[in-house]
């Protein structure tokens, strides 16, 4: 049932989406094109698409506090409580990283939900 869904997809797929899968296909290791691919993903509404292009951006990038951000709302979009508050908290501390005090806040605060809405506890 995968490939059919997976075939739709394709048929279905925007411009966009077209023109930066080939961009990821003749630029595998360039983190900014997984990045602009998982954006168009997010939202095209193909989540699991999404978290596969984010999770490459952090091979080639590690340090990006925007893929872990992204990825921590993805997961929690699909009930994933661990990674999503995973990838905030370390969304939150490379934000604080680079003195951006709003988005850095706002990953804080998410965190806080996050745990709350899984019944999860801080670690020590």
């Amino acid at each position: 049932m995968r490939k059919v869904k997976v075939g739709l997809k394709k048929i279905f797929e925007s411009r966009e989406i077209k023109e930066l899968r080939a961009k990821v296909e003749l630029e595998p290791q360039d983190p900014a094109a997984h990045f602009n691919l998982g954006a168009a993903y997010e939202r095209a509404g193909w989540v699991d698409e999404a978290i596969h292009e984010f999770e490459e951006t952090l091979k080639g990038n590690p340090a990006s506090a925007e893929s872990h951000y992204n990825l921590a709302i993805l997961y929690e979009s699909v009930k994933n409580g661990e990674k999503a508050i995973y990838n905030i908290l370390k969304a939150g501390t490379l934000f604080g990283n680079k003195n951006d005090a709003v988005n850095k806040a706002e990953s804080r605060r998410l965190s806080r939900e996050y745990y709350r809405k899984f019944n999860l506890q801080p670690q020590e």
